[in-house]
């Protein structure tokens, strides 16, 4: 029996999510992430088991369990409350307060109970995401390239596994900038109810949702620049566009905000936690006033003067919708562009080596040019990326730059919001990591595909090929396939960094004539392949093909651990995020292993290990060593050991008894090394 046409997108869509939940529940219980601990394990004080508690004794202060507020994990990993009975007396079977004895078999049972629920309901959010992509594109294959893309990614698997407010908050926000997005092309009143939940399930997710404010307003603005030119001999229609998303933008904020506070009853007791929360978020207050203050001119202009004020603005800026994207465009093409190249070449064109990603906060990174800390808010978006997503997006802001592009209001307002992303965080002086850009990752799936949907119907519907154009990424994909080589070389040691600096140094004619050659041959190759008759003429199912197969081996070879994945363009003597708790599980293993492992006591640097471990644990960063005897030390990047126990001379021969490399990225390690017997005499008071 035949399988309808329509019924061929849902199938592969099925296939993508089996995909998912097969890597997904991969590994799903063998890991602590660093956070994990403050909303699970123990029922006494961990963030979901207060929520309920609170909620039921009528304690409604006690429901603002953390400063995110994470409150959507409340209801998602509290659904394991329903059927939990291990995590009532938790999974530590001894504790004096320094060592802690643990049972893992509990801890894997907790960690199933309340991961589960966050990847199932991340999982089944596709069919959500494809349905909503599909209306607003009218384009069934760009809507399944784009969840394809979004849910084969190592990181969105990654972070679908962990219990933390940002598992909630990707998946909300960008539900509701679709809604919103569909909201104002379809004028229907489910995609506004649509965007009103989504928003307030965000904000009581994370608080940076407050970025949708003025984000939902630039929208609705682009919105208007956009169909201006169908529009403007139409003024009543124009006037009733305006004045009905005017007053859906003030529904929606209100709606978002209510939800958040009946999630966070809180607010009620103490009505400070709902400003910080909300208008008081850091920086956002003359911004939120800013876009009342838009947005109420924006809606008297519409129903007492009839547009006369936003008609003539929007015909007078409409420039703007011609240099603006281009702009957006060449900013963030050169930051990955020079990301790339930089990092590939061992920061050599700028040194920004120092500067850790997993800090936070650095006292450097104010000091940087602004340029520089831009660049840098970029790293974490080129490397942590797919390969495929990451050439389809500089492919899509090229083409931005010398053609219009179809699908130019998505692809504008989405390469907007990494832009207007990356400033905000600049504002607060962050450097963003994998975890806090998480957002930017279902947006840059989305971006990849209208860049590949572009890429193949021009050709396919006659537009021309754009000589100009496919030569500058011809050219632009062969440096930075040349410097892929030469660092793949170097890190396989055929070729040494030494022996590249003396044959720079002693042959620069030479070198650069070689250089000029092979990059003239390759951008020829590149341009000869991507203009490939047979490429275009590639059936949409062979694209999607081509999609899950590279997927599928990047997931593979970063497998279990999805949220440390960075691209293979990043060269290994580097790293843009740290272990997240992964490879504790299988060290403990090993170490469960040995005679007498129960009665042997490891000092342990970070969590991850002691969970899983049989013997007695200490997780702290000072001990008194002659009460405490240890017998090895468990050693991570984070590392909160003294240096000086766990320096080689309190080892036994400074060498790792166990040693797991995340990704083959010899920074990002966990080992155990054997303590020496000396430190028994070095001991430091709590």
């Amino acid at each position: 029996m035949q399988i309808k046409k329509q019924y061929h997108a849902i199938l592969l869509l099925v296939a993508v999510l089996i995909i998912y939940f097969s890597f997904g529940l991969t590994h799903l219980t063998k890991f602590v992430s660093f956070d994990e601990h403050y909303w699970l394990y123990n029922s006494d004080d961990d963030r979901i088991h207060q929520y309920w508690n609170a909620i039921l004794s009528g304690d409604w202060e006690d429901t603002r369990i953390n400063d995110k507020p994470g409150i959507t994990l409340a209801y998602t990993s509290g659904i394991a409350l329903l059927f939990n009975n291990e995590s009532s007396r938790g999974h530590v079977l001894y504790t004096d307060k320094t060592v802690k004895i643990f049972d893992p078999e509990v801890t894997e049972k907790i960690n199933l109970l309340f991961r589960l629920p966050i990847l199932l309901i991340t999982g089944f959010f596709a069919f959500f995401f494809f349905w909503i992509l599909k209306k607003i594109t009218g384009n069934e294959w760009l809507a399944l390239l784009a969840v394809a893309l979004t849910y084969l990614s190592p990181v969105i698997i990654g972070i679908s596994q962990i219990v933390n407010p940002d598992s909630m908050f990707w998946l909300f926000s960008f539900a509701s900038m679709l809604s919103y997005v569909a909201w104002l092309k379809i004028f229907e009143k489910k995609y506004f109810w649509m965007t009103l939940v989504f928003f307030g399930l965000s904000m009581a997710s994370k608080y940076v949702s407050i970025i949708l404010i003025p984000f939902f307003l630039f929208m609705s603005s682009a919105f208007y620049l956009f169909e201006f030119s169908a529009w403007k001999d139409g003024r009543g229609v124009l006037k009733k566009i305006v004045f009905r998303n005017s007053l859906a933008y003030i529904g929606i904020i209100a709606g978002g905000f209510l939800i958040f506070a009946l999630m966070m009853p809180a607010v009620f007791v103490e009505p400070k936690y709902f400003y910080e929360g909300t208008i008081g978020f850091p920086g956002m207050a003359p911004i939120f006033w800013l876009c009342m203050l838009v947005n109420a001119i924006i809606a008297a202009d519409a129903y007492f003067n009839k547009n006369r004020i936003l008609h003539f603005a929007l015909e007078k800026l409409q420039i703007v919708k011609r240099v603006a994207p281009k702009l957006i465009a060449f900013a963030l093409l050169s930051s990955i562009a020079f990301v790339l190249i930089n990092w590939m070449l061992r920061h050599r064109l700028i040194d920004l080596s120092d500067v850790s990603f997993d800090m936070k906060r650095r006292p450097e990174f104010g000091n940087l040019p602004y340029a520089y800390r831009f660049v840098m808010e970029a790293v974490p978006l080129a490397f942590a990326s797919l390969p495929l997503v990451l050439f389809s997006m500089l492919y899509l802001w090229s083409k931005s730059i010398f053609q219009k592009v179809r699908h130019d209001y998505l692809a504008f307002i989405f390469s907007a919001f990494i832009a207007i992303f990356y400033l905000a965080v600049i504002k607060e002086g962050l450097v963003l990591t994998i975890r806090y850009s998480i957002i930017l990752y279902p947006i840059s799936a989305l971006l990849a595909a209208i860049a590949l949907d572009n890429f193949f119907k021009a050709w396919q519907e006659g537009e021309g090929d754009g000589r100009k154009f496919l030569l500058f990424i011809a050219f632009l994909f062969s440096i930075i396939l040349l410097l892929f080589g030469a660092s793949s070389f170097e890190q396989a040691k055929i070729i040494s960094e030494a022996n590249l600096r003396i044959f720079y140094n002693f042959h620069r004619i030479i070198f650069a004539l070689i250089v000029i050659v092979v990059v003239a041959i390759s951008t020829r190759t590149v341009y000869a392949l991507i203009s490939w008759k047979k490429l275009r003429q590639l059936s949409y199912l062979g694209i999607f093909l081509l999609v899950i197969s590279s997927s599928f081996v990047s997931i593979w070879l970063i497998k279990p651990y999805y949220f440390s994945y960075s691209n293979e363009l990043l060269p290994k003597k580097y790293i843009i995020t740290s272990g997240w708790g992964y490879g504790g599980y299988e060290i403990a293993k090993t170490m469960n292993a040995l005679p007498n492992a129960k009665n042997t006591t490891v000092w342990a640097d970070s969590y991850g290990f002691c969970e899983f471990y049989v013997g007695k644990c200490i997780h702290k960063t000072k001990i008194r060593t002659d009460i405490y005897p240890i017998d090895y030390f468990y050693s991570t990047l984070q590392s909160q050991l003294r240096p000086e126990y766990i320096g080689t001379p309190y080892r036994e021969d400074g060498k790792a008894i166990a040693n797991i490399e995340i990704d083959g990225r010899y920074k990002n390690y966990v080992r155990i090394f054997k303590a020496k017997k000396v430190i028994q005499e070095n001991s430091v008071n709590e």
